[in-house]
């Protein structure tokens, strides 16, 4: 350990402070890609997938999931920038995802899972832990 660490170490406990405003969702939107990569490394990053519409839907419904309104983060920027890491788009092909993301939008087809789904499967869960 450096001098100049330990000697901040004794001075300040790093633990109080915390992460406010453009730096906390910037860390949010890089915690939330992480996630995401992770989910999604479970298909192979080929060209195919690039063009897929049901991958392209797969994703954002994924995002729609995860990302709170709260979290005050752009759900469209997020997939862009994903995509952009997953596939090296170039900045054509990422107008094209726009326009792509938007025509899911625009037709309603980017949803969240419903409720009943959710609480059905919850129970699933706790009933098959009894037996």
């Amino acid at each position: 350990m450096s001098e100049s660490q330990t000697r901040l170490e004794q001075k300040v406990d790093l633990n109080l402070l915390k992460p406010k405003n453009a730096l906390k969702k910037s860390q949010l939107s890089n915690d939330l890609l992480v996630v995401l990569k992770a989910r999604v490394a479970e298909h192979p990053t080929t060209y195919q997938l690039k063009l897929c519409q049901e991958f392209l839907l797969y994703v954002t419904k994924i995002v729609e999931e995860l990302v709170k309104k709260s979290d005050g983060i752009n759900k469209k920027e997020l997939v862009k920038d994903l995509f952009k890491q997953l596939f090296n788009l170039q900045p054509p092909e990422l107008l094209v995802l726009d326009s792509a993301i938007q025509f899911l939008f625009d037709n309603k087809l980017i949803c969240k899972v419903a409720r009943s789904k959710k609480v059905v499967r919850f129970l699933k869960k706790k009933v098959s832990c009894l037996f």
